[in-house]
């Protein structure tokens, strides 16, 4: 492959990026192409660095490992043991090494050339990504009300992270990247005067510092499954309806005035004239941006991605 391939899978709430996610891998391994999931927790992350191989070379994730009954359940203690003392004593003056793909003193090194495709979310479980999953959208259940300024700030902070630490080392050795929301998720944070007006302006959200790193170097291609630019509270009151099976139910998905103008973000050009923005500052190619029905079935969904991504790996070859 000549090129990386930086590949998004978004949406508003309840459209299914963490189904997408899964049969892309499926996608991939079909393929004969090695996949590791760098999704939930830094020992997720760490479980991927070569200190640990062999044990983790047959796995895609650190929670499959886990799940294998013919692993001794002392080899797994051992491994969790190993994993605590890189983040509580870890020799450096910080008593912390966390998992990276760049080699220095303060990280525990994570080989690129381990596999041909790599997992991410956003926001991740750990670090400022940890902040947004258990504060910034559940605010409620501390008491306290929804505020996306202060979500803004704390997604911008792991995108620096997350890039430093993995995805600019990745994008350099040409893998495969494939993510789930990335700074797209502006749609949900930028201010709009009727449902979204203690949001954060479109200017700040753009020159906050993550921002910047995340726009001069934004995905290759955005996969978006939506509903339709004209949907409205009804339409998201059945979706939901259909969907939640009883899922814990977040302070951004009980607003429907809020949900719906998240969707029309996505299905709209909005999105479009924001990464010219964003991306036009640093004369950086914006993403290809592909969207789909979100009514559609599981299995259509899965279908068409498989035919564009056939589309992408034929281009970039």
């Amino acid at each position: 492959m000549k090129r990386c391939i930086d590949l998004v899978v978004s949406g508003p709430e309840m459209s299914g990026t963490g189904t997408q996610i899964t049969d892309l891998t499926e996608y991939f391994e079909i393929k004969r192409m090695a996949v590791r999931d760098m999704r939930k927790t830094e020992l997720d992350a760490l479980f991927h660095a070569g200190r640990f191989y062999p044990e983790n070379q047959n796995y895609r994730s650190f929670q499959e490992y886990l799940a294998d009954t013919s692993v001794p359940e002392a080899k797994k203690n051992q491994m969790l043991r190993d994993m605590n003392a890189c983040l509580s004593d870890g020799g450096t003056n910080q008593d912390l090494k966390i998992a990276s793909c760049v080699k220095n003193q303060v990280s525990t090194y994570v080989n690129p050339h381990s596999a041909d495709v790599w997992i991410f979310e956003e926001p991740t479980k750990r670090g400022a990504g940890q902040v947004n999953r258990a504060i910034e959208q559940h605010r409620s259940e501390y008491e306290n009300k929804i505020d996306p300024i202060a979500a803004a700030y704390a997604h911008q902070a792991y995108r620096v992270d997350e890039f430093l630490r993995f995805r600019r080392v990745l994008r350099e050795e040409k893998k495969i990247i494939l993510r789930s929301r990335s700074e797209e998720s502006a749609c949900y944070q930028i201010q709009d005067k009727k449902a979204l007006p203690h949001g954060i302006s479109e200017k700040e959200y753009l020159n906050l510092p993550g921002h910047l790193v995340a726009f001069k170097n934004p995905p290759t291609h955005i996969f978006i499954v939506c509903g339709s630019a004209s949907w409205t509270k009804k339409d998201y009151a059945e979706l939901r309806a259909a969907r939640d099976q009883g899922r814990l139910v977040d302070d951004h998905e009980r607003n429907a005035d809020y949900m719906v103008l998240v969707n029309k973000r996505y299905a709209s050009d909005w999105l479009e004239k924001l990464y010219k923005k964003g991306c036009g500052r640093f004369k950086v190619k914006p993403p290809q941006i592909i969207r789909f029905d979100i009514h559609a079935s599981k299995a259509e969904i899965k279908e068409q991605m498989a035919v564009e991504i056939d589309k992408i790996l034929k281009a970039y070859a």
